[in-house]
């Protein structure tokens, strides 16, 4: 009797914490400056906005994953006027990238071309690459598109084993994307 009721006590914990985490709503928090709106999950902070130097009506984010426990996470967002196509932000935006982590001495490569994909009611280009230093591999995407006469650019970047995460957060953010 008492190993029975021992089992069914451990089904009973199992069955209610496996049901508890797929119930559970991922908290967000509304990130909301100058016009700009999105929202974020809770444990993700927006470092920096600021205006990026020389470029008339443009903003550069840079926002990070401060949950405790978790990897080197993190996505930056530019907004900039253009009359350039996306395909060319996007080939500037790997040049840019290709030689930034060159500096730092990174292997980076690209994973896939750039592909139209459509995120919510956005059509966007994405690619993705990979970065690599001294044991460490890094996974990213670079997505841009047009939204309310801006180009947006996000460049994500993740551990590996957590990129399907990260870009899940970046699609979201896209898709509470709004500017007044």
């Amino acid at each position: 009797m008492k190993n029975r009721f021992q089992l069914l006590l451990v089904f009973l914990v199992l069955f209610l914490s496996c049901n508890y985490s797929s119930n559970k709503k991922q908290e967000t928090v509304l990130y909301e400056k100058e016009g700009l709106s999105f929202q974020l999950p809770k444990y993700w902070k927006v470092e920096k906005d600021r205006a990026i130097e020389g470029v008339l009506n443009s903003r550069f984010l840079s926002v990070s994953n401060k949950e405790p426990l978790s990897g080197d996470e993190f996505f930056v967002i530019t907004a900039i006027d253009s009359g350039k196509s996306l395909s060319y932000i996007m080939d500037v935006l790997i040049k840019q990238s290709s030689a930034s982590y060159a500096k730092r001495n990174m292997d980076f490569g690209l994973l896939t071309q750039a592909k139209a994909i459509k995120i919510g009611s956005r059509q966007a280009l994405r690619s993705t690459f990979e970065t690599k230093l001294i044991g460490s591999s890094n996974k990213g995407t670079f997505t841009v598109f047009n939204h309310a006469n801006k180009t947006f650019s996000f460049i994500s970047s993740a551990e590996t084993k957590n990129i399907k995460e990260n870009t899940a957060v970046v699609d979201s953010v896209i898709k509470s994307l709004k500017m007044k």
